[in-house]
């Protein structure tokens, strides 16, 4: 996805064709697989944090792409920094982790003199926001809200389902039960890392999971901590690989997981009030082929200055207050716009009927009598 304002930035997407002037921001590599089929024969500067640039690294050296560290420019999370475009101008960027892994992040961007947010993107799942709220810097940055906010609406219209991953576990364990051998559970080798995390500190999971092949290399970059898997003593349950891995076999059905890393309707309105943005986009994947989805109107009731409407016609925010009548004007009339109907002829009698309109009611005061002057 490419910004149309700041064409040298480009969003999630590797460009096949090298130009020095681009400069790429990923935030997360769930789908990333299917973009670089066909490898580009050099690589265009790419903006990140050190645990996705080792995982692409990786992968992508395994596939003999031309490719090194050299063509990554590392990050810090919630770490403004500046860059410069190819026309003069200057952007303050942030990188921001949606979770405790680090493999899903958000890209926040404004101007250098601070101010609103102009754009604050957002592709994947974000499922530990709450992690964010203790951070001055990002706090900072929002507190004014943003412009444009670019969100994946794939799922916005699909019910949310809680995942219960303490159940989620509970099913699995059952089901190595029936067939009596390890569960094999064949996740893509991105963007998954999460489910798998919460699912071995799960009291029926805890350290029943074994990690196979490539995708036991892809999540050692994200974190050295493997005390949940595959510990000494313990029987194995639950085998996790990627789809080039032991091909054949059969698996866990992905869906049973519950969780994707497509964002649901929570989040998205978490994200959305959190926010408060004047414009609400959705994001063209790479492989969706120009085709947006429509934003859904429980999203647009977050957009700043966004009010109710009442017989067709907007009416601000501050206008749905109490409405103050003169105080010269008699009991029981009110010089307010919306009591000022025409009458209007019956269709059958020719009678003239008034129709009732909706009234903000004065509010009524309490007069208070002072009684230590009536003595005795």
């Amino acid at each position: 996805m490419r910004l149309n304002e700041y064409p040298d930035i480009i969003l999630d997407t590797i460009p096949k064709l090298y130009e020095s002037h681009i400069k790429v921001f990923i935030t997360s590599l769930y789908g990333m697989q299917e973009q670089v089929a066909r490898l580009p024969k050099r690589f265009c500067k790419m903006y990140t944090t050190q645990t996705l640039a080792h995982q692409l690294h990786i992968y992508l050296s395994r596939r003999k792409a031309n490719i090194s560290m050299q063509d990554f420019h590392i990050v810090e999370e919630a770490e403004p920094f500046t860059i410069r475009l190819s026309d003069g101008k200057r952007l303050e960027v942030m990188l921001c982790a949606g979770n405790e892994l680090g493999n899903s992040l958000m890209l926040l961007i404004r101007r250098p003199n601070g101010g609103r947010l102009l754009y604050y993107y957002s592709a994947v799942q974000q499922d530990d926001l709450c992690c964010l709220m203790g951070n001055t810097i990002y706090l900072e940055w929002i507190a004014l809200g943003t412009e444009v906010l670019f969100l994946n609406l794939q799922a916005a219209n699909q019910p949310f389902v809680h995942v219960d991953f303490e159940e989620v576990a509970k099913e699995i364990a059952e089901h190595s039960k029936d067939i009596d051998k390890e569960v094999m559970i064949k996740l893509p080798l991105f963007g998954y890392e999460y489910v798998v995390h919460r699912l071995a500190q799960t009291f029926a999971l805890l350290g029943h999971i074994e990690l196979l092949g490539s995708f036991s290399d892809n999540y050692s970059c994200l974190t050295p901590d493997q005390r949940y898997f595959n510990q000494p003593g313990y029987t194995t349950i639950v085998e996790v690989c990627s789809p080039e891995n032991f091909d054949g076999e059969i698996y866990y059905p992905l869906h049973k997981l519950i969780w994707s890393p497509v964002p649901n309707r929570i989040n998205l309105i978490q994200l959305c009030s959190l926010l408060r943005p004047l414009y609400i986009n959705g994001i063209v994947s790479y492989h969706d082929k120009g085709i947006i989805e429509p934003v859904p109107t429980y999203l647009k009731r977050f957009k700043k200055g966004y009010s109710p409407k009442l017989k067709g016609i907007e009416i601000p925010e501050t206008q749905l207050t109490h409405e103050h009548s003169n105080d010269n004007s008699p009991v029981g009339h009110s010089n307010t716009q919306a009591e000022q109907v025409s009458p209007t002829k019956s269709q059958k009698d020719g009678t003239t009927s008034r129709i009732d309109p909706f009234v903000f009611n004065k509010p009524k005061k309490l007069a208070f009598v002072d009684y230590d002057d009536d003595k005795d």
